[in-house]
This record gives C-alpha cells, sequence and structure tokens, in this order.
C-alpha cells in the first residue's frame, strides 16, 4: 500500500473503493499497490502482468468497447473410422512411403479429374527423398479400367505393359535392385527380382463409388449398362460429378455433371456438362438436400422407365459446431464450421453463418481442406483467414483468422484438430470478440487477480495484487490500523506475485485473528449487540401493543 508515497504492508486485507476508483485500505484510504494486467501476444487466452507496481484502479461504470472477433480456435478430435461422405473413387494426392532396398520411397499417385477409363489410376512419379534414386521403365505405372463390376462397386482394372521400377540405394556402394510391377487382387505389388522383396498397396480398398445398373430393352443400342458413381474434389461452391458407364464394350465411357452446393454443404442444384454418352437413353439428375437422384429414361416411345438409384451424403461421416463472433459494432453472429471426409486423411471444412442468408462467403471464402499425417496431427492448412462482408448490415468488413492446428494460438499440434479412431468432438473454444459492457464489479483470486466484471458477461483480469516477503517479519514497525513499514531489522521487502517464489495467497472473506485491530473489532462487536438490542425492544414492544389490543377486544 502507498500512503505519502511512503510503502506500507499489511496482512488484513479489507478493502474498498475510494471515489477514484482506487482500491484502499478500509477506514485508512491507503492504496493498495499491484501490477497491471494485459493481453499475452503469444497466447491471447492468457494475461501477463506489467513490470512496474502502480495503484489498483477499478473504474466501476466505464464502458468496454466493443471488439470485433478476430481469432476463432478450433480443438479437440475428428473421428478417423468413418469412411467418406460421398463416394470419391481413388484418393485424390494418395502418397503412400514404403522401405525397399534400404531406402524409403515415396510414390505419388495422379489426381485423375475427370476420371480417364484408359488411365483410371497412375503413379505420376517415385522419388526416394532420404537418399538414392528411382526410376521407372516399361512406360508409366497405370491401370485402365476395362469393366464395372456392381457387385463390388469397383471398376475392373489392368496394368498397362509391364513397367519395372529400380531403385538404387545411397550405401557405399550402392546396392541396386529391379522390381517387377503386378496388379494382383485389387493391389499393386512391387517384387524384388533379387532380393524377392515385395510391396503392395491396396488399390481396390482404397477406391469408393456407388454403382447400379439399367437396361435399355429398345434399339438403338439395346443392351444393360452397368455405372458408377463417383465425385471429384470440391472447388468452391461447386464439385463434379462422373458417371463411368460400361455397356459391355471396353473400354468404358464417362458423363460429368456439376453440383453445387449450398453453404452448409448439402446439394443445391445438378447441371449437366458432358452426356450422356449412350444413344437412346437419357439421364435426369434431381438433387435433394443430402443427395442426388439419378432417373434413367428409355427414349424410345412406350419404352419403360427406371429410377436407378440415390447416392446421398454419409451424415455420420461430417461433423458439424457453431459459435458466436462478433462485428465491430459488438453484434454477435452465429458461425457454423463443417468438416466432411473426402480421403483418408483429408477433410473438407466450410463456414458459413446459418441464419444471415446476406453474409455470404463466395468462391473459396470460408472453405479448405485439412490434412492430416499418419499420427492423427494436422500437415496442412492448419489455419485460413475468413474475410466476413459485415458492410452489408453497417459494421466494418472483418479478417476472422481460424485456427484448426493450433498454431495461432502458439500452441501444439495435439492441441488443435486432431484426428483419432475416437469420437467427434471437434468445437469451437475460442474468440477474442465481445459486445460493449459496462463495469459493474470485481473479484480477487487465490493468485492476487483482480478481475473486472462487466455486463456483457466477461470477466477481464485487471491487475494482480503484489506480495512482500521479509527476512525477519517480527522487525516491522507498526504503524497502525494493523499496517507496519519495513525497517533495517527486518529487511527489505521482496515484492512478488502471490503464489510465488514462497509467497502466500489471498484469502478472500477471511478473518484472521492474528492480523486485525482487536479495539476496533470489540467496537464492531459492541455495534452489533446494540442493534439486536434494539431490535429486541422494537420487538417486546410490538408484543405489548398487541396485548392490549386484545384486552380491549375482550
Amino acid at each position: 500500500m502507498m500512503r505519502s508515497q511512503k510503502s506500507l504492508y499489511t496482512r488484513a486485507g479489507a478493502t474498498t473503493l475510494d471515489g477514484d476508483g482506487n482500491m484502499v485500505m478500509s477506514g485508512t484510504g491507503y492504496m493498495y499497490q499491484g501490477y497491471k494486467m494485459e493481453i499475452d501476444p503469444a497466447d491471447p487466452t492468457k494475461y501477463i502482468k506489467g513490470g512496474t507496481l502502480e495503484a489498483v484502479n477499478i473504474p466501476v461504470g466505464q464502458k468496454l468497447e466493443a471488439q470485433a472477433t478476430k481469432m476463432a480456435a478450433f480443438r479437440c478430435n475428428l473421428d478417423s473410422r468413418v469412411p467418406p461422405y460421398l463416394p470419391f473413387g481413388f484418393p485424390w494426392q494418395a502418397e503412400p512411403t514404403a522401405r525397399l532396398n534400404g531406402t524409403n520411397i515415396q510414390v505419388s499417385f495422379v489426381n485423375n479429374a475427370p476420371p480417364v477409363p484408359g488411365s483410371l489410376v497412375e503413379i505420376a512419379g517415385i522419388t526416394a527423398p532420404d537418399g538414392g534414386t528411382v526410376t521407372i521403365a516399361g512406360g508409366p505405372i497405370r491401370l485402365e479400367m476395362t469393366a464395372v463390376n456392381t457387385d463390388s462397386e469397383k471398376p475392373t482394372m489392368s496394368l498397362v505393359g509391364t513397367p519395372t521400377v529400380t531403385i538404387v540405394s545411397d550405401d557405399t556402394p550402392p546396392v541396386t535392385e529391379v522390381y517387377d510391377v503386378a496388379y494382383t487382387n485389387g493391389n499393386l505389388v512391387f517384387t524384388g527380382q533379387t532380393n524377392g522383396e515385395a510391396w503392395s498397396y491396396p488399390v481396390d480398398a482404397s477406391m469408393t463409388y456407388d454403382s447400379f445398373s439399367v437396361s435399355k430393352t429398345t434399339a438403338p443400342n439395346a443392351g444393360d449398362y452397368n455405372i458408377l458413381v463417383d465425385f471429384g474434389e470440391k472447388t468452391g461452391n461447386t464439385m463434379p460429378l462422373y458417371l463411368l458407364i460400361d455397356n459391355g464394350t471396353p473400354p468404358p465411357s464417362v458423363a460429368e455433371y456439376t453440383v453445387t452446393l449450398n453453404d452448409d454443404g448439402t446439394f443445391a442444384s445438378v447441371t449437366q456438362v458432358t452426356g450422356p454418352v449412350f444413344a437412346g437413353l437419357t439421364v435426369d439428375i434431381t438433387d435433394n438436400k443430402y443427395g442426388v437422384n439419378f432417373k434413367f429414361r428409355d427414349s424410345a416411345p412406350g419404352a419403360q422407365q427406371v429410377t436407378a438409384l440415390t447416392v446421398s451424403q454419409k451424415i455420420s461421416s461430417t461433423h458439424s459446431t457453431k459459435l458466436d463472433v462478433y462485428d465491430t459494432l459488438g453484434n454477435p453472429h452465429t458461425l457454423e464450421v463443417v468438416w466432411s471426409k473426402v480421403a483418408p486423411n483429408r477433410w473438407d471444412w466450410n463456414a458459413f453463418f446459418p441464419s444471415e442468408p446476406t453474409l455470404v462467403l463466395s468462391g473459396t471464402n470460408g472453405r479448405g481442406t485439412l490434412v492430416f499425417d499418419t499420427a492423427g496431427k494436422i500437415t496442412s492448412g492448419g489455419t485460413a483467414d475468413l474475410r466476413v462482408p459485415f458492410s452489408v448490415i453497417g459494421a466494418e468488413d472483418s479478417v476472422i483468422k481460424l485456427d484448426f492446428d493450433g498454431t495461432g494460438m502458439d500452441k501444439e499440434l495435439i492441441d488443435g484438430v486432431t484426428q483419432y479412431g475416437s469420437g467427434f468432438t471437434t468445437k469451437g473454444y475460442y474468440q477474442d470478440g465481445y459486445a460493449m459492457g459496462v463495469l459493474e464489479d470485481y473479484a480477487v483470486s487465490a493468485d492476487g487477480t483482480v478481475s473486472g466484471v462487466y455486463s456483457n458477461g466477461k470477466n477481464q483480469p485487471l491487475y494482480q495484487v503484489a506480495l512482500a516477503l521479509f527476512a525477519n517479519p517480527q522487525g516491522l514497525v507498526k504503524e497502525g490500523d494493523t499496517v507496519f513499514s519495513e525497517s533495517a531489522n527486518s529487511g527489505m521487502a521482496q515484492v512478488m506475485t502471490p503464489m510465488e517464489g514462497g509467497a502466500g495467497k489471498i484469502m478472500g472473506s477471511n478473518l484472521e485473528m492474528a492480523n486485525v485491530d482487536l479495539s476496533q473489532e470489540f467496537v464492531n462487536l459492541i455495534v452489533a449487540q446494540r442493534g439486536f438490542q434494539a431490535n429486541a425492544r422494537v420487538i417486546t414492544t410490538s408484543d405489548q401493543v398487541l396485548e392490549e389490543l386484545i384486552n380491549l377486544k375482550r
């Protein structure tokens, strides 16, 4: 505490606010000292104390200016066990790794969009990122589709040519091994010609399609058609839809459509781009909220119409959460984020304002992809800037940083969104915006933090009260009113914050016998006793009046 620039010390801690909002000792007006609290620039969820002692000032009634949200953070888990939410064919940008001939290799597949039946699955290249060389001979490693198997809902494929892979290790001297490439039982297999070492990649098991069959009974092109349904990678609010059509004459052909998505990821409309490529049979595609309906019509007069299939989103493979964010005027807006699994270790997300159609996040704004490694942590897409057009409702346009991997909050990847074999728990846990508020009260915690309590529900640390340690507390000089000052006998005060460096903690609403002014407490006791006696006399007088009234009645 301070009195006329002199430092004083007490253990009683009785506080009140003076006319200027300073926290002072009750009955004396001595001002308590503390460190002002400021937001930690490295982690906006935390506060750090300043380096200078100053008077603790709590301006009750002061306005807290509204603050627009600049950061929104998410954490917890997306369930790795669920399948893709739509049939996406062969996974995009698949890059499996292996160790062959003592060399770490990475296999990169081509993203065939639209699907090319003559090159449905193709390896773009093989690299040795840690040393060594890899070469492919005999043409590219390519699987072509020859038919559609509606039982397995997978394409029937065969390997084109007889390619081989040569791996030269970075040993001294280097070791060379040639690997034959084969496609067997749905697996792409590399087998060493000399060492017999083998590696396989489950191509069929990695594919997800929907399939159906229709029959055309009239000319032209009468016959059976087996069809696979495959969605492509989303761009903005549209995604391609492909029909891989097998009419018995290889190779199958491809028809392409464009699906337009609503803000929440549900289907809005479907339009034709190319096809159908089989004469005499037309395809009517209509959308419903979570799927696409395919109706095939034989164009011949009197021919039977066939409704073949509805492809639906797997709702169990999506997860959503909501979080209130604020504009520059302090108005809250509900932001919803939806994650949808599109491939192993890949999740698309889209953000939107479900109850405010005027806040449109167009194009790629509000959409992105999270890529996870095999340890369940984000490797790509961990943060994104959301540009919100709040100007359409009279506020200032804002940019909100979405933090998915924890790095925006200066945290570890494990503290962000993860992908493990556990249930969906991802949620928005932090945003830094708030509405205007008025300081109504304050509270002091055990570590000495003085927090302002605002009318908008926000509790904001303002100061941290300082404590002092002395080498010889018995040597302090009594100043009266449970106040002491340091002396040569007590040693200099070691000023620090509570619960640090051996300092004690603040005990709120507690009265310690050794730290009170006994005479003052007796005075308080006498005042309380007199008050009780006065009330007792009032009760006695009231009782006498009632007795007299009863006697009069008699």
